[in-house]
């Protein structure tokens, strides 16, 4: 298939995938497997960033630097934001930084306190990359966060700009419920897109 023939069948499918996201992503239908693997086909050959990846994927990305823009002055403020819910919420309580990649949660609440922080992420180099910031509080661990089970329960749970990365996002948040103190919190943070907004509204 030539470029021109591909390019005209993404800007056909481009309808679809915006119906798809409005009214059908979530929902059981017939076909629902079906679409929602077209969807992603779509998404992959686009380049979308809001979609999932292989481990493979991340691996590369945290080897080559792709991720080193997070330490930038202009993602301090939502790192701060996140930081002050956690002080706020639950001050100087146990916290679980899901797709937490190299750990830079934890830089910006550790001057806050917290009691336990656990960071997972599914890339062990982004975890290579947090091991300097361990201590007796601050552990990391490299896992599927689509199934890993932690060990303790949490006063809260973060999912930093990672939802719209699992297979199933609603279903996997709602999993770590099982994982929360009572009283618990979950501090979810997305940007904006047609994928990441009707997740959070399913949510």
């Amino acid at each position: 298939m030539s470029n021109l023939s591909r390019r005209a069948g993404r800007k056909a499918f481009k309808p679809i995938y915006l119906i798809y996201y409005r009214f059908l992503f979530g929902r059981r239908f017939p076909f629902a497997d079906r679409l929602a693997a077209r969807v992603r086909a779509f998404e992959a050959a686009t380049g979308r960033g809001d979609t999932p990846l292989s481990k493979e994927a991340w691996e590369e990305q945290y080897q080559r630097g792709g991720w080193e823009f997070m330490r930038r002055l202009d993602e301090v403020a939502r790192y701060s934001v996140i930081a002050a819910y956690l002080h706020h919420l639950k001050p100087g309580g146990s916290v679980l930084d899901v797709g937490s990649g190299e750990g830079l949660l934890a830089d910006h609440l550790r001057p806050l306190g917290y009691s336990r922080f656990l960071g997972v992420d599914l890339s062990a180099a982004a975890i290579a990359q947090a091991a300097g910031r361990q201590d007796a509080n601050t552990a990391f661990a490299a896992a599927d966060a689509e199934t890993y089970a932690p060990p303790e329960r949490w006063d809260a749970i973060v999912f930093n700009e990672c939802v719209y990365y699992f297979n199933d996002p609603v279903g996997t948040v709602r999993r770590y419920t099982a994982f929360l103190e009572e009283g618990g919190v979950f501090i979810v943070s997305t940007f904006r897109s047609h994928r990441a907004d009707v997740i959070v509204k399913r949510l």
